[in-house]
């Protein structure tokens, strides 16, 4: 593989050689790839060369006609006018395209046809100054500001760089040392002309990009940014008269002129990039602070430490300024990124569209957020906080107040506990992973075996107190010392004596060593234990010791992470390169030749690889060959995008989302015991569990709390992701299943990117996938099936309605509720109005009348509210009244419609039209009132008896209450005089024709009424009566007739006894033993479920499996019922999920023997209602089962390939997860390459080199695991701040 596939295939090779040179130029596209016009490269080669010309003639004309003495006085202005010049041309430059790009725009004459089989980047040019000319060479800028910016940073750049590069500068800094004047004058031109091209027309490709998109058009100032920062240490050193910067200046004038070659090797970032590395620099090695988890928290935890800074430094040694310092630096050392994000989430809670906010938590990388102490800020969080707070405060005060009475040995104690704490923390945290000695040897105190989970278990158990003793040391017993230690160690510096250089650093170490020590424990506990060595071993008078110990912390502290970083890129140098050839699939025939090379300039690479971690930045493995080049510096978090912002979603997202708040809560013990080891941002492991792969990195690192982002990788194995998968499971195998070859013994893979560290068992989803060959393929499957199916459409139809009523009943009483109060306010209101208008008016009456009439108002007000209250609590429980009319009305209005609409006017059936009946009601109780007001008795009773009114309102007032009354089911049964009292009730109607059952496709549905006229002869058959919409079946009574009997009317009633009847203040027994004989309802159901069941009895057209498996996929055979069924949709749901259910009875029937009684039937029944989904994949309320944590689910589906039907069943139970550490420079080292390949050469080819499999460093899952659009997660969390408690 390795000497068969190709770096850069030719394609690209071509592109590359037409990019390199604009990149080495600064931008000129001096090689196209086709022919174009001689003035389109004239036209670029006169803007690059113009800084040049100009600066000439202005260099010519200063040193030939001045003075030195004229010359050092007015340099300055000669500057000015050369970089005045040079903003004029370039502005009258980009005017010129801005005006040439909105005339191409506005005119027509200029939208040419391009030739189609042309390459894609050709461009036709038509004149000189033409539009496509101009649109070619000078690009127009995005955002109009940026033109006069550009300008003005062009004038200065030049006008500096006049003055930066002149001979007689020159001269004088190198003592008039004319061959390095010649060549830096010569040189630093050059670097000039590629600094400023950019700003004229546009930013060259640069092979060392950040961000993927240049929204804001920084890339033109990142070239001119380093030439002005070299500039500007010259500018000090000639107006400071700093002697001591005259090396660094001449140094810098050499990198002047190297700047074309950096920027070519890509070792200098991007402007926005280095402000970003150097802040979180500043806030880890001067702040004692951490890396953030955005950019954002990042800059207010930077403002924050200042503050702690300068308050410090102003602040004159006393307690105070100790006290300060101590509690400063454990809030800070706090979750506050984490309390930010809770508080956006609050507002954004609370004042943006609720749905919105719904939909985004809805959102596949969304991670639900997980409560608890001090897993999110509450009150036990802050609680823990403050008392944290408060005794750190008193113990740093207490040390502090009075010096003279402790002990002059105590610091030295301290020092030793330190010492000891440091050594002790190693070796606990040590024994809690597989491995020990930096990996090389298997800890011998560690379960042999995870498969057998009682010994695993007991075996882990045992190892509890060596971790809690580790807890013990690192969140409470180190700290606390190390403040001790500090504390004194402070108060014994007078800072006013110290000079204000060393000042300044002073109290950066001091800031920084009261921080570190929650921030980081364990590095602060070395750090610490480094210092005090020094301090006892090293006399007085060295020159180490006049540094104060806080400075010392601060240099040991980046020493040490220098120090690790430098042993990391030596292990993947090594890794790589002995790979490249031990490994033959990675074997080119240029390897023999590169690892000859790299022992012979070892030297070299030592350079390299120490420069590199001196400037903390990723070794780059060129096309992952061991050859290594310096990648330009970044921040730890790597990406630029938000951390969890985007990843591939696909089908398979669902599962990580499932197991990312989980397995977050079992970091929490690994994390605290240090069976991962030290938790520090950056780190990356490897997750292995199942068939799955999941990858998370640590982002912060704080007192309590570690942040991490959980990443999720594709289930789909590729040939290269089995490679290496199966290359993981061999390491893990090894490293936690040798319960035959003993617990100790050496790693067989020292020199893999991957150490096994741990494993736990986390609550997350297990895969079973079974082939249904012999089962679903049955003769006897499909009528095991349907019996099934029957039973269960009953059992889900009555629990549904059941439901539903239970539900409406309790809006009801809400609705009743809200009315009545709503009501009480209104009368208050207006008595309140009244009363305060009858106050005004009798002020001058007097005051025994007023206390009178005041007193009977307030006397008839107490007798109106209550009869108001009264009336509207009459009002509104007159139809929900449970009690029956002793007499009913003894003539009723003829019905309009014939006995099988009747049906709807069943006595105990409250399943009327809502807003009818609401209607109807409110009309009812306002003629009431208005009959019974005086002014409605007056006229009555004034007009004759004849009177053509008062009949009318009589008439109608008799209407609504008798359509109320028929509607709220008051009175007798409705009898039929024409039908004779002895004749039979039909089980259903004959047909009729209803236009509200025919279909939009016109298709005739014949009618049958579900039970004629049904009356239900118990009273409480209403609570579970079906709704109306389910009433009319589009199905011939001859043809129901032949299903009716397979009716399970036992099981029907067994049902009953089983629903909910809380709501009917009745013993469950009786009601349900007198609904079950209500043969009315009976009919009912039996007739719509089985009319149900008639849609789906295709035995005669039994295709085999197939129908069983289109069935359940909802493919069911057209017929009048089915397509009924689709318009009601809320029905057809329910009858599906029966079929469902009655196929997976059907699976366990032929598996586990047969459900005997109706007993076992519902257990399983209710199983599946609780504990099951039971649909498909491609599902949403799968989907939503995963994430809710349903404990099992079931879908089927088919191979059309090998022509076979499999089950899969996922169960949540405690599954082991693997996990490894990866090293960091690995990762980073190949991330550097993937990001130089992909945005620069823009190397996609899926088969490229640098994507193949590679077993040790496990190239193909790096790819995977990188951030979009580079690398292809399936999942990506945000930011999860896991307690370390």
């Amino acid at each position: 593989m390795g000497s068969g596939v190709p770096l850069l295939n030719e394609y690209k090779q071509e592109f590359l050689w037409k990019r390199f040179p604009q990149t080495v130029l600064g931008g000129p596209k001096l090689r196209l790839g086709y022919d174009a016009p001689a003035y389109v490269y004239l036209n670029q080669i006169f803007l690059w060369i113009m800084p040049w010309l100009i600066g000439g003639i202005f260099t010519l004309t200063i040193e030939l006609s001045y003075s030195d003495d004229i010359l050092k006085n007015n340099l300055v202005l000669f500057c000015s006018v050369y970089g005045a010049c040079m903003s004029i041309f370039v502005l009258l430059i980009q005017i010129f395209s801005s005006i040439q790009h909105a005339k191409q725009k506005n005119d027509v004459k200029f939208m040419k046809k391009h030739n189609l089989l042309s390459e894609e980047d050709e461009v036709e040019f038509d004149s000189c100054c033409g539009s496509e000319t101009v649109h070619f060479v000078i690009p127009p800028k995005s955002f109009k500001i940026n033109i006069l910016l550009h300008a003005l940073i062009s004038g200065m750049l030049c006008g500096l760089s006049l003055w930066y590069l002149l001979p007689w500068s020159l001269n004088i800094l190198f003592f008039y040392n004319y061959g390095a004047t010649a060549v830096l004058h010569m040189l630093g031109w050059l670097t000039v002309c590629v600094a400023q091209y950019p700003l004229t027309t546009g930013s060259p490709p640069e092979p060392a990009m950040y961000r993927t998109m240049d929204v804001w058009e920084l890339s033109p100032i990142t070239r001119p940014f380093y030439a002005l920062l070299c500039i500007a240490f010259h500018i000090v050193h000639v107006y400071g008269n700093y002697s001591e910067f005259m090396l660094t200046n001449q140094i810098l004038h050499v990198v002047f002129v190297c700047l074309p070659v950096l920027w070519i090797c890509g070792v200098l970032p991007p402007v926005d990039c280095l402000f970003l590395w150097l802040l979180e620099q500043v806030h880890i090695f001067l702040l004692g602070g951490s890396p953030m988890a955005s950019d954002a928290r990042l800059l207010c935890m930077l403002v924050l430490s200042t503050g702690v800074y300068l308050a410090a430094y102003f602040i004159p040694v006393s307690v105070g300024n100790v006290v300060v310092c101590a509690s400063m630096g454990y809030i800070l050392s706090t979750d506050l990124g984490g309390l930010g994000s809770q508080l956006w989430i609050f507002y954004q809670t609370h004042t943006k569209n609720k749905v919105s906010i719904g939909s985004k938590n809805k959102a596949i990388n969304s991670t639900p957020s997980i409560k608890g102490f001090l897993w999110s800020w509450n009150l036990s969080t802050v609680f823990y906080h403050f008392i944290m707070i408060v005794i750190i405060g008193v113990e740093a005060g207490l040390l502090t107040y009075d010096t003279t009475i402790l002990n002059s040995d105590l610091k030295g104690v301290l020092g030793y506990i330190i010492v000891g704490l440091c050594i002790v923390e190693k070796i606990f945290r040590e024994s809690q992973s597989v491995y020990i000695f930096f990996g090389l040897v298997r800890n011998f105190i560690f379960p042999p075996t995870v498969q057998r989970g009682r010994i695993f278990a007991y075996r882990k158990k045992q190892l509890i107190p060596l971790g809690l003793i580790r807890r013990l040391v690192v969140n409470w017993v180190g700290p606390f010392v190390m403040v001790a230690y500090l504390s004194l160690t402070v108060i014994q510096t007078d800072v006013k004596a110290l000079q204000l250089s060393t000042s300044i650093w002073y109290i950066f170490g001091v800031v920084r060593a009261f921080r570190a020590v929650w921030q980081s424990t364990v590095n602060a506990l070395l750090e610490m234990s480094a210092v005090h060595l020094i301090v006892i071993t090293l006399t007085n008078n060295s020159i180490i010791m006049s540094l104060q110990p806080p400075i010392l912390l601060l240099i040991i502290g980046m020493s040490r992470d220098r120090c690790f970083q430098l042993l990391n890129k030596l292990y993947f140098f090594f890794t790589l390169l002995l790979s490249s050839w031990l490994d033959k699939k990675q074997r080119r025939k240029s390897t023999a030749v590169v690892i000859f090379l790299s022992f012979l300039f070892f030297p070299v690479v030592m350079v390299i690889l120490s420069a590199a971690a001196i400037l903390s930045s990723p070794l780059l493995p060129l096309f992952t060959l061991p050859l290594f080049f310096i990648a330009f510096p970044r921040p730890s978090r790597f990406w630029p995008e938000s951390v969890g912002a985007s990843a591939n979603a696909c089908s398979d997202s669902v599962y990580y989302k499932q197991f990312a708040p989980v397995f977050a809560k079992a970091l929490r013990k690994m994390f605290a015991n240090g069976s991962l080891g030290e938790a520090k941002p950056g780190n990356h492991y490897m997750v292995r569990f199942q068939d799955r792969l999941a990858w998370f990195t640590v982002l912060e690192r704080g007192a309590t709390y570690c942040t991490v982002n959980v990443k999720g990788l594709e289930l789909q194995e590729t040939s290269c992701h089995t490679a290496e998968a199966a290359r993981m499971d061999d390491i893990f195998e090894l490293a936690f299943e040798r319960d035959n070859i003993g617990s100790c013994g050496l790693n067989a893979y020292p020199l893999h990117s991957l150490t096994p560290v741990d494993a736990i068992g986390v609550q997350t989803y297990s895969d079973a996938r079974n082939v249904l060959t012999g089962i679903i393929d049955s003769p006897d499957s499909l009528a095991i099936t349907m019996s099934y199916f029957v039973k269960s459409l009953t059992w889900i139809i009555l629990h549904h309605v059941n439901k539903q009523k239970i539900k409406e009943n309790k809006e009801t009483e809400r609705q009743k509720e809200k009315a009545v109060a709503r009501k009480e306010k209104e009368y208050l209101g207006i008595e309140k109005r009244s009363s305060v208008r009858k106050s005004k008016g009798e002020i001058n009456h007097n005051n025994q009348k007023s206390d009178l009439n005041n007193h009977k108002s307030r006397h008839t007000s107490i007798t109106q509210m209550q009869e108001v209250k009264s009336t509207i609590k009459n009002d509104l429980t007159m139809v929900d009244t449970d009690s029956r009319p002793v007499s009913a009305k003894k003539k009723r209005k003829p019905s309009q419609t014939s006995s099988i609409h009747s049906f709807t006017d069943s006595i105990w059936s409250d399943d009327f039209e809502v807003e009818k009946i609401e209607k109807k009601k409110i009309n009812v109780i306002n003629s009431s009132r208005n009959l019974n007001t005086p002014n409605t008795r007056s006229k009555m009773s004034a007009s004759p008896v004849t009177e053509t009114p008062r009949q009318k309102s009589k008439t109608v007032f008799d209407d609504e209450i008798d359509d109320l009354l028929e509607d709220m089911t008051f009175g007798m049964p409705v009898v039929d005089a024409h039908r004779s009292s002895k004749m039979a009730e039909p089980l259903f109607s004959k047909p009729v024709s209803n236009k509200r059952t025919q279909s939009n496709n016109h298709i005739y549905k014949p009618v049958t009424n579900l039970a004629g006229s049904p009356d239900f002869k118990c009273q409480y058959s209403a609570h579970i009566s079906l709704p109306i919409k389910w009433r009319e079946l589009p199905i011939e009574y001859s043809q129901l007739s032949r299903h009716i009997s397979q009716f399970p009317t036992d099981w029907y009633k067994h049902v009953l006894s089983q629903l909910d009847w809380s709501v009917i203040s009745c013993p469950a027994e009786k009601v349900a033993l007198e609904v079950a004989a209500d043969d009315a309802l009976t009919n009912c159901y039996s007739q719509l479920i089985m009319a149900c069941f008639s849609g789906f009895d295709f035995q005669s057209k039994y295709g085999g499996a197939n129908s069983l498996y289109k069935t359940y996929i909802g493919d069911v055979p057209w017929n009048a019922m089915v397509d009924w069924l689709a318009e009601e949709k809320e029905l057809y749901g329910l009858v599906i999920k029966a079929f469902r259910y009655g196929f997976k009875l059907m699976i366990d029937h032929m598996i586990m023997g047969d459900i005997s009684s109706h007993e076992e039937l519902t257990e399983y029944l209710q199983d599946y209602d609780d504990n099951w989904y039971i649909g498909l994949e491609t599902e949403d309320d799968w989907r939503n089962g995963i994430v809710d944590n349903k404990h099992n689910l079931f879908s089927l589906g088919h191979n059309s390939i090998q022509g076979t039907y499999n089950s899969r069943v996922l169960s949540l139970q405690e599954v082991m997860v693997h996990i490894g550490r990866l090293n960091e420079e690995v990762v980073k080292g190949q991330w550097a390459n993937l990001s130089m390949e992909l945005l620069y050469l823009t190397n996609d080819d899926e088969e490229r080199y640098s994507i193949q499999a590679h077993p040790t460093i496990l190239r193909n899952l790096t790819v995977q695991a990188a951030d979009p659009p580079l690398g292809y997660p399936i999942f990506s969390s945000r930011p999860i701040s896991v307690p370390t408690l």
